[in-house]
């Protein structure tokens, strides 16, 4: 997809975090413990989960590995009080794809 563009980063940094806010050295912060944060440089983009995360990085380990937009890798940018947070697409007849037991 050539159409898509990441959001603008915007401060979100409110007076006071939520208790059970997670903050990195970045200044970033966000809520729930399967978030995972990209800590490379120039990055530091919030994910939903750590396959979200996994799919932004391209290239060999410890050869050319780095990261790219996530919106060209197709996932989507779903804004929270905390700022964008990436996440795969949902499915677009609206079933619920989880598991049940």
């Amino acid at each position: 997809m050539t159409d898509t563009v990441t959001p603008e980063a915007v401060d979100t940094q409110p007076a006071e975090l939520p208790y059970q806010a997670i903050t990195h050295t970045c200044g970033a912060w966000w809520t729930g413990t399967g978030r995972a944060h990209c800590p490379a440089e120039g990055c530091h983009r919030t994910f939903s989960t750590d396959s979200a995360a996994d799919k932004h990085r391209v290239g060999k380990f410890g050869i050319d590995r780095h990261c790219v937009d996530p919106a060209t890798v197709g996932l989507v940018a779903v804004e929270k009080p905390y700022g964008t947070l990436w996440q795969h697409p949902g499915p677009e007849d609206g079933r619920d794809t989880r598991r049940h037991a």
